[in-house]
């Protein structure tokens, strides 16, 4: 039996480089070694799979020697070419850090496609972010007329005595509000505005304000901090009698968890709760992360594939909540519930059947609709909407607008 050739080591961990340029750029943690993880995660399979030939070809007579010559050089080269990807992300989210904290230094605002990269990171590292405490982690607080809405008596003192409270899905902002306006063209009363939020002030005289949040938080966690955000909202502007909570996605399960928990530490807002809206929120679960972790589970079968299902399990406790969406054992909530689903389906014989199967895109009506919901609940499914045109569009406010219109029953 020839003498094997010494292989290089494969899958070894990978220690901080001593001048890692990431961390002297200050978004070392969560982005940098997330970047190490990926791209290790990635060789690792791909020794796996080359493992496989080697093996097959050591078993054949007069190949075994220089197979294993060639998987030396192979293994060699490959811990080189993945080391200088490891290197090179580093340096490129070094400079991505200069500019982020040359923009949050900056007197000039955060374009909205800025604000959008950072929510999109938010919702797949967001609890990573948090956790290692780097500045692209995004903070909870209110929004109005495109800035930051301060809790102070000063700055809410025009708002009106009933609020709207608009709270985006995951990996968005509050931006996501005002989204595809050209189907609003041809409206007789276009000029009221092109979102919820701007014809509601308009048609009812309240005031709308969006919440921004860390959407890769847990749900719950979300929700405790949001029960603290309304409290000091309302300390601040006592004049404030009446709230409806309005949110879109994940979004509406954050701000029914926050209402359960007011609920059951008997926080004084939760009666001034007028409707809580949730528009196609997967109350029950959303299919596309129950899919995910049944190919995470698969992908942890194979020694091949087992790197991708470290890869999938890395995705963030927010969407990982939407796996199930709320407790079945949720309290009652004594606040009227208005739920709206999306259906991809139009009209036609099979369009309950397409319905059923399609839903919105990410959530089956069922989920959106939560039959299991009794009490002063209200639902209606719109065909032909996908689950991102529930954001904005005139249907969905023709059905929204009463619902906040009609007076209080509690």
């Amino acid at each position: 039996m020839p003498r094997r050739v010494k292989r290089a080591d494969r899958g070894d961990a990978v220690p901080a480089a001593p001048d890692d340029p990431s961390a002297r750029a200050g978004i070392p943690p969560a982005l940098s070694a997330g970047l190490r993880a990926g791209s290790l995660r990635v060789q690792e399979m791909h020794h796996a799979i080359a493992g496989k030939t080697f093996r097959a070809l050591e078993r054949v007579p007069g190949v075994a020697a220089p197979a294993a010559i060639v998987e030396a050089v192979h293994d060699t080269i490959t811990k080189g070419v993945y080391g200088a990807v490891r290197h090179g992300g580093a340096a490129l989210l070094s400079l991505a850090g200069r500019a982020d904290s040359f923009a949050a230094g900056s007197p000039r605002a955060a374009s909205r496609s800025e604000l959008a990269w950072r929510s999109a990171l938010s919702g797949v590292l967001g609890d990573s972010l948090l956790a290692a405490g780097n500045p692209l982690a995004v903070t909870m607080g209110f929004h109005a007329n495109g800035r930051v809405l301060p809790l102070t008596r000063e700055s809410l003192r025009g708002l009106q005595p009933h609020v709207a409270v608009f709270i985006h899905g995951l990996a968005c902002d509050e931006h996501s509000w005002q989204r595809t306006p050209e189907v609003w063209r041809g409206a007789a009363d276009v000029d009221l505005g092109c979102s919820y939020g701007e014809r509601l002030e308009s048609e009812l005289g309240l005031s709308a304000i969006y919440l921004r949040y860390n959407s890769g938080l847990a749900v719950e966690d979300n929700g405790r901090e949001l029960v603290e955000q309304l409290a000091r909202l309302l300390d601040a502007a006592p004049h404030i009698q009446e709230l409806s909570l309005v949110g879109h996605s994940m979004g509406g399960l954050v701000a029914r968890s926050a209402c359960e928990q007011a609920s059951v530490a008997d926080h004084a807002w939760i009666q001034r709760v007028r409707v809580l809206v949730c528009i196609g929120t997967p109350h029950r679960g959303a299919p596309l992360e129950k899919l995910g972790q049944l190919a995470t589970l698969a992908l942890g079968l194979s020694n091949v594939t087992q790197p991708l299902a470290h890869i999938a399990e890395t995705r963030s406790r927010g969407i990982k909540d939407l796996r199930h969406g709320l407790p079945a054992e949720e309290p009652a909530l004594d606040i009227p519930l208005r739920l709206i689903a999306g259906s991809l389906s139009g009209g036609g014989r099979s369009a309950g059947l397409a319905g059923a199967m399609l839903g919105d895109g990410l959530v089956m009506p069922g989920s959106a609709a939560d039959h299991a919901r009794t009490g002063d609940v209200q639902r209606v499914e719109l065909r032909g909407l996908g689950h991102m045109a529930l954001l904005n569009h005139p249907r969905v406010y023709a059905v929204l607008r009463p619902w906040l219109q009609a007076p209080r029953t509690r």
